[in-house]
């Protein structure tokens, strides 16, 4: 039996919504599969798609670089993929790798589907608050004035975000090329991810440590993992 089963349904007044539901674990092994199914859908010109993991149990690195390696295209063509349903083990390693300012989730099927037909989603549930002190209370005990805020040191300026035609323009190290060159290729990529391709012979076969690796980063405004997925989306692959 395999690992992963991948369905596609469609949604929409003309079916333009593509709706891919995958069931198993997402991963080396299975990230072909799921990836086959995007494919299918941009050549069919579908570029509104819902990826709904309800049965996801995983998700590898592997997986996550389906979801954000044809973005360019679809978004390029008024599009986007967004992801549903997922479990509390998914969603935690979304938020930890920092997806969440990549690609957009949502709790359940209709509120995806209503984010691209304009439709109204279900109104989000409201956290509870902490109960309040009354007024009387307050005069009673009165909270402590606040510390004054110690003066805050300027901060250096940050070095400009590379512009498309000028890839290389804010690396100051051989090292921070192969870096920017991991990058454009592997926008998902976190800093072990990198630390792992610098050492493979196409990024020079570089041995270098994580902290080296974020020092450059940081150098080249590209520490943020935003930052580095619109880098490669104004690059293209």
């Amino acid at each position: 039996m395999p690992d992963i089963q991948v369905d596609v349904k469609y949604s929409g007044s003309n079916n333009e919504i593509a709706i891919i539901s995958a069931r198993g674990f997402i991963d080396t092994t299975t990230a072909p599969d799921l990836e086959k199914k995007l494919e299918e859908q941009l050549a069919l010109n579908k570029y509104k798609i819902i990826v709904n993991l309800e049965s996801i149990d995983y998700v590898s690195s592997a997986g996550w670089g389906v979801f954000v390696s044809e973005i360019r295209e679809i978004r390029e063509n008024n599009g986007d993929l967004v992801l549903v349903n997922m479990s509390s083990d998914v969603y935690d390693v979304y938020e930890l790798m920092e997806f969440s300012s990549i690609l957009k989730s949502f709790d359940n099927l209709d509120d995806a589907v209503a984010n691209f037909t304009g439709g109204k989603p279900a109104p989000a549930v409201e956290r509870q608050k902490p109960p309040q002190p009354r007024l009387a209370e307050l005069k009673r005990n009165p909270p402590p004035a606040p510390s004054p805020e110690p003066k805050a040191e300027p901060k250096p300026a940050a070095a400009p975000s590379p512009k498309p035609d000028d890839l290389y323009a804010v690396a100051k190290s051989e090292l921070g090329k192969r870096i920017l060159d991991i990058i454009v290729q592997n926008p998902y990529f976190d800093i072990k991810e990198i630390i792992k391709a610098l050492k493979l012979p196409q990024y020079g076969g570089l041995k270098t440590g994580g902290g080296q690796v974020k020092r450059e980063l940081k150098e080249m405004n590209l520490l943020d993992r935003q930052k580095r997925f619109e880098l490669a989306l104004k690059r293209g692959k």
